[in-house]
């Protein structure tokens, strides 16, 4: 096994203790990144011109929100509030209205953060997919994951030319994995169901007491927190 800079969350995260260790290495990504806004970065002169422009996104302002660091994080949103302050005109034009309307709706779906994320979990994608080629510890330790998110599975499935030789059996090795993750949720969920009859009330919960949460994960991925 070669453990190394590029595949070493992959080793540490394929555990089979998640429902998604792919959204787990997201997860370690983002937070890595949003500590570095609300330290280095918060006042590094590229970093707040991409700032500026792009801003946070909800879900990534709530995690900087949460932590210590807050000074940091107002001086940057008071900069990106003026970059879009300098876009905002008071106007009775409605063909200005709609230019301020598609200008403040893009707006809002920008993000440093998940744009530094993507390219990010890009690279791991290609490297699952390579470390699965060149390491054979490593195929046996894929076998023991619980699946992925669909989300995360789509961009396995669309990474793995990146096998090389391997692709084929990498394929049906993560399509075999994700088949019986659906297949068993699925049998967790009709028994949860089943939980609400009360003739079922002394059957065992099994695994399938926190199936609806894990249904969550599966269809939509693991938020960070």
């Amino acid at each position: 096994m070669h453990y190394h800079i590029g595949n070493l969350l992959v080793y540490q995260e394929f555990n089979g203790n998640c429902e998604c260790p792919v959204c787990r290495i997201q997860a370690i990504l983002e937070k890595r990144l949003v500590d570095r806004y609300l330290n280095e970065s918060a006042m590094a002169d590229d970093r707040r011109h991409e700032v500026n422009a792009k801003g946070f996104c909800r879900h990534h302002t709530q995690m900087m929100f949460a932590r210590d660091g807050k000074l940091a994080l107002a001086l940057q949103e008071i900069t990106r509030m003026m970059t879009l302050c300098d876009h905002l005109t008071a106007t009775d034009d409605k063909k200005d209205a709609m230019q301020q309307a598609e200008y403040f709706a893009q707006s809002s779906k920008t993000c440093v953060i998940c744009d530094s994320v993507d390219v990010s979990l890009m690279r791991y994608y290609a490297t699952i997919a390579m470390t699965y080629e060149r390491e054979k510890r490593f195929r046996a330790q894929l076998s023991t994951v619980k699946g992925f998110c669909l989300p995360h599975y789509a961009k396995l499935l669309q990474y793995a030319e990146y096998a090389g030789k391997s692709a084929g059996e990498y394929v049906r090795t993560l399509t075999e994995i994700q088949r019986k993750s659906m297949d068993d949720l699925i049998l967790d969920l009709n028994k949860f169901t089943s939980k609400f009859d009360y003739r079922n009330a002394d059957v065992p919960w099994g695994t399938a007491y926190d199936a609806l949460p894990r249904t969550f994960v599966k269809l939509h991925g693991e938020e960070s927190k």
